[in-house]
């Protein structure tokens, strides 16, 4: 009976010290039955940020370049970002755009790249880079446009739409017209139209003077295949540059040369800040 009163002593001051210890080095070992619920794993690896997934029609496009996540959309919306500068100065800035999807998830961040002095001296129609970031934050396109002073006096105005590391997709070349804006968009491979871009008829001479609002159509062959429009957005207050892909078997390249001319539209017509 001692004993067993001593037994039971010694081990009731050993668990005593054992837990008086700070945070031991090794394990504790339990004199009792331990019920484990679930086996220790390794910690997960971290995951780096995802290239975007276009699910349509319930089939998945992994897409191999950036400009690939213009594939299956059936619109486009260009909105352009409007810093504090521009507000209290009368020299319009670097401008700044969002390409969003119809669901208003944004495709791509379009900066511009010029100088100042262009800026000043030749307004929206000044020569120009834009870079657009897709979701990743790899530069997906760039549309570059020289300095041309129109179609009748000099060379026609274009805009050249690039890929990384330095290859040219197509490019956007104005027509020599007086009461239309007729535009063509080459394939750089073949070196032929592959679309025609037509505005609003009877605008007014050398088609300088569009409305805010307007109607542009992309046809190739007698038959529609997409559309461009600049409307008013009530929602947010400010003008943007839609497209409406009208067929749904325009490649992701086509696509991306068709937004190339709505910049190039944007800056011809709508933006009248010097």
């Amino acid at each position: 009976m001692l004993q067993n009163d001593a037994v039971r002593t010694l081990q009731y001051d050993s668990e005593i010290r054992v837990a008086q210890q700070p945070s031991p080095s090794e394990p504790r070992v339990y004199d009792s039955h331990i019920s484990i619920t679930s086996q220790p794993r390794p910690e997960a690896p971290r995951i780096p940020l995802p290239v975007p997934i276009a699910t349509v029609t319930g089939r998945t496009f992994i897409p191999l370049s950036g400009y690939d996540c213009l594939a299956d959309l059936p619109s486009v919306h260009i909105e352009q970002t409007f810093e504090l500068n521009d507000a209290l100065t009368a020299v319009s800035s670097e401008n700044r755009y969002v390409v969003r999807s119809p669901l208003g998830d944004a495709i791509f961040a379009a900066s511009e790249s010029s100088t100042e002095k262009n800026r000043i001296v030749w307004g929206a129609g000044r020569p120009f880079q834009m870079h657009l970031l897709d979701k990743t934050h790899q530069e997906a396109l760039v549309f570059r446009k020289k300095l041309a002073l129109g179609s009748l006096c000099c060379q026609p105005k274009s805009l050249e739409i690039w890929i990384p590391p330095g290859n040219v997709l197509g490019r956007v070349v104005q027509s020599p017209t007086f009461m239309q804006p007729e535009f063509f968009i080459e394939d750089e491979t073949t070196g032929q139209p592959v679309f025609c871009v037509e505005g609003p008829a009877n605008s007014g001479f050398c088609c300088f003077c569009l409305p805010r609002e307007c109607y542009f159509k992309i046809h190739s062959g007698g038959n529609m295949r997409a559309s461009i429009d600049h409307k008013w957005l009530a929602s947010k207050s400010q003008y943007t540059t839609n497209i409406y892909f009208s067929d749904v078997k325009l490649t992701a390249k086509e696509r991306a040369l068709i937004l190339g001319s709505a910049f190039l539209l944007e800056y011809l017509y709508f933006q009248t800040r010097f």
